[in-house]
């Protein structure tokens, strides 16, 4: 009887025990399902890749979140490919940015029947290794409403020097860039004049656009050329939404200016580039014959050779003619994106902007330091050239060298005719897109860009850390070191830690075990 009863009072106090248990299990799970509840709704990813691979940049997701209509990417690639990995994780910030994103991966080894179907809808060629595996011409294919747009695997990456071996990762840029693409309507269309030694869209190099166009194309414009042979003046710029008058160094015949005149006060945009250009005989510039069309602008170009003297502002070689002007506030150097032009805008050899009334107020865009001059008897301090030294007759600082108008509205128009214009042609040289150095200034060529067209901002990712590849660069002595390290000491001092625990195991004394005790019976 004692032994039931001692039972007995046993189970008595384990109800309660178990109860708490059961209450303590239940108010788990459900804990664990609100928690699951709560991460679900404020889904967040952490990207600790060196340079923010997976961190997207604001272009990005303003172009995902104004996605208004689904679309498809599909991602050809095996999944042991290298690249596989990375656009996976990539494309799961894209996902986590827009529930109108759609991905679906399409192994070609594992799912051959799933990929016949794709290659067949959208064309792609395909191939084989030598081992086996299938290679395909695009690596991933950016679909809206049936109509494709094809990435390489060449497009996600770039190797900017065949000696070096790290390749900058672009899987954004290339991303962001396609869904741009195909998302893309009716693409504004700029129209670069030609015919009076202006830089060339079509030249590729220092004395070409070859490198804008490719940006303006690929952020969603139509680039044409127009007077390049010969046609009616007035024609070609019907269709334009924006002109570029890109550097002349020929004077413009008066029926193209009048053209250029008529499409600006009709309510088109105009981005004009003009730099002084010395004549063959270096005894005065050339004139162009573009002050009817700057006085559109309220501005006139003055013949003048801009100087400047701040030692904080000008290069440290030459005489003060390559300098960094200040960038003033205004939406064209914002972008509406909100793309601020950040470093400084590098110009060289500049003449001068001032106000030529008329009732228009132009905003000032680039300006030089309050001790910059605008030299006009240039040509005879350049044939005996020392440091230059303002004169009586010269342009005081500071100096526009760069201004924006929009002009009244016409008709029903949504808003008037702007106008950027920039008294150097130096903007517009190529390495402003090469260099890392001039990078400010290509910016601040697209930031005009798109508002003159009222576009969107252009797609600009900060480049990526290099991937590095994985070696070993050892000297003999380094060779003979490392094998030293590892097939001799390493082995050598795990084989010494071993002895000495053995040792230390048999000189301890034996432990005595407690003697086991019976329980007494009741």
């Amino acid at each position: 009887m004692g032994l039931k009863q001692e039972r007995a009072r046993g189970a008595g106090r384990d109800t309660p025990l178990a109860i708490s248990t059961l209450v303590g299990v239940a108010a788990s799970v459900v804990l664990a399902v609100a928690l699951n509840g709560i991460a679900a709704r404020n889904f967040r990813r952490w990207d600790a890749t060196m340079g923010g691979l997976y961190t997207l940049t604001d272009a990005t997701k303003e172009t995902l979140r104004g996605l208004e209509e689904p679309l498809v990417v599909h991602v050809l690639l095996p999944e042991g490919d290298p690249l596989r990995e990375s656009l996976d994780q990539l494309l799961l910030q894209y996902r986590s940015e827009s529930s109108r994103l759609e991905v679906r991966a399409t192994d070609p080894d594992r799912d051959p029947a799933e990929f016949l179907a794709v290659q067949q809808k959208y064309g792609i060629a395909m191939g084989r290794t030598e081992d086996g595996r299938v290679v395909t011409d695009a690596a991933v294919v950016i679909v809206r409403a049936d109509e494709p747009f094809f990435l390489t695997a060449e497009d996600f990456v770039e190797v900017q020097d065949a000696d070096d071996l790290r390749p900058r990762p672009r899987l954004e840029e290339a991303l962001t860039g396609g869904i741009r693409r195909v998302l893309a309507g009716a693409r504004p269309r700029v129209c670069f004049t030609e015919g009076h030694g202006e830089r060339s869209v079509d030249v590729a190099g220092e004395n070409g656009l070859a490198v804008l166009r490719d940006r303006l194309v690929k952020n969603n414009y139509e680039v044409t050329s127009v007077w390049a042979d010969g046609a009616d003046p007035a024609a070609p710029l019907t269709g334009c939404d924006l002109v570029a008058v890109a550097g002349p160094t020929l004077p413009m015949p008066p029926r193209h200016v009048d053209a250029l005149r008529s499409f600006i006060e009709g309510g088109g945009n105009a981005f004009v580039v003009i730099g002084p250009v010395p004549r063959e005989d270096d005894r005065g510039y050339v004139d162009i014959g573009d002050a009817p069309l700057l006085a559109l602008a309220g501005v006139r170009r003055e013949t003048d050779f801009v100087f400047e003297l701040d030692e904080d502002r000008r290069a440290s070689r030459g005489f003060g003619e390559t300098f960094l002007p200040e960038v003033k506030e205004h939406a064209a150097t914002t972008g509406l994106g909100g793309r601020k032009v950040e470093g400084d805008v590098v110009i060289t050899v500049a003449s001068s902007l001032s106000d030529a009334g008329g009732g228009l107020a132009p905003q000032r865009l680039l300006t030089t330091s309050p001790r910059a001059f605008g030299m006009v008897d240039f040509f005879a301090w350049a044939r005996e050239p020392g440091e230059p030294t303002k004169k009586e007759e010269d342009r005081a600082g500071p100096l526009a060298i760069a201004v924006a108008i929009e002009r009244p509205k016409v008709g029903g128009s949504e808003r008037g005719a702007r106008m950027v214009v920039v008294s150097s042609s130096s903007v517009l040289a190529e390495a402003n897109w090469r260099e890392p150095d001039l990078r400010a200034t290509a910016v601040f060529v697209e930031g005009a860009i798109t508002w003159l067209a009222s576009h969107r901002a252009f797609l600009d990712l900060p480049p990526k850390a290099s991937a590095g590849v994985s070696g070993l660069e050892l000297s003999e002595g380094g060779l003979a070191t490392l094998f030293r390290s590892t097939v001799i000491l390493l082995p050598a001092a795990a084989a010494l830690g071993g002895v000495l625990v053995w040792l230390g195991r048999r000189r301890a004394p034996e432990r005595k075990r407690p003697a086991r005790k019976d329980p007494e019976p009741r």
